[in-house]
């Protein structure tokens, strides 16, 4: 696998990470044109025993604190200090969506404090791209074309291309709070509440590692909210860094299935995360309507017909010459 090796001490990350929603807020127009797809059929779930006396008068855990789960993930990371000095981060892998038999190449450059950009192949539908330049948020697909993100959406994205957000999860969501705990992409975790406003989200962080598993959220896309489930079911190591490998999505009746197979740190050029040709041509002001104005001359009231010049006055008769003696 292709790494870039460091003298910089062994960190961890998790792939909660680069533009996970932003992602799935780009393939939202792939996830639409594919509602109609056929789904495997669903496995028929175990039937669940129903609560024993001795189920229902077993004690209450004591849950830890939100604020405490999430240090405990910033430092299964590798903590706030060491990621600080990474500047940059290159992940390419593939999308898949078993459903449709479709699967593609994907790649997500970030850099520090708030830039991204992530692109995809997608066989049968095309190219996709989107990004943020820490002010303007945009996407290009086949079904839209080129368009500038606004809105929620726009906000969306400007929170998944912060580089240190996974260091920042109490100033993105003001309300936390451990409500739970259960089973989440296959493993025991605690489950978090969050609130920003009307948005809520639910959070989970595996017990035996500390890590962060995944998520349950609404998504804004220019489809409208979407409701997502993530669940981050592998994890590898690249020179250090370790990634969630394995994230398996579900929307809009589609699981979409993201798989990292290289990461490279510290090498992406800042020219990579720049706007588009096509992109910035919708930031140039429109040129002048020139039938507009033509038009606008047309409305304009007609000037005031000039007064008749007045009549000349008649010219005096000559004065007959006088007769000769």
């Amino acid at each position: 696998m292709q790494t870039t090796r460091t003298n910089r001490p062994s960190l961890l990350r998790t792939t909660t990470s680069i533009g996970l929603f932003a992602t799935l807020a780009l393939i939202a127009p792939l996830a639409h044109a594919l509602q109609d797809a056929p789904a495997k059929a669903p496995t028929a779930a175990p039937a669940t025993a129903p609560t024993t006396t001795d189920e229902a008068a077993k004690p209450k855990v004591d849950l830890p604190k939100a604020s405490d789960l999430i240090a405990k993930a910033g430092e299964a990371v590798g903590g706030k200090d060491a990621w600080s000095k990474v500047k940059s981060i290159e992940m390419t892998g593939t999308m898949e969506i078993p459903a449709a038999n479709m699967k593609g190449k994907m790649t997500t450059k970030a850099l520090a404090p708030n830039l991204m950009v992530t692109s995809m192949e997608l066989p049968g539908f095309g190219s996709v791209r989107q990004g943020f330049d820490g002010t303007t948020a945009w996407a290009v697909d086949p079904s839209s074309g080129p368009r500038l993100v606004e809105g929620g959406e726009r906000e969306m994205i400007a929170r998944e291309a912060s580089f240190l957000k996974e260091f920042e999860l109490e100033k993105l969501w003001p309300s936390l709070e451990t409500v739970g705990e259960g089973q989440f992409a296959g493993v025991d975790c605690w489950k978090v509440s969050a609130k920003r406003g009307d948005e809520t989200a639910t959070l989970w962080f595996e017990k035996a590692t500390n890590l962060a598993r995944g998520s349950s959220m609404t998504v804004e896309t220019q489809f409208g909210k979407i409701p997502v489930t993530s669940e981050i079911l592998e994890y590898r190591d690249f020179n250090g860094l370790k990634v969630g490998s394995r994230t398996e999505v579900k929307q809009m009746g589609q699981k979409m299935v993201s798989t990292i197979e290289t990461v490279v740190f510290d090498q992406v050029d800042p020219k990579d995360a720049e706007l588009p040709a096509d992109i910035k041509a919708l930031l140039e002001p429109e040129p002048a309507d020139e039938d507009g104005d033509e038009d606008a001359d047309a409305d304009a009231k007609p000037a005031a017909p000039a007064a008749p010049a007045a009549p000349a006055a008649p010219a005096a008769p000559a004065t007959p010459a006088a007769p000769k003696p």
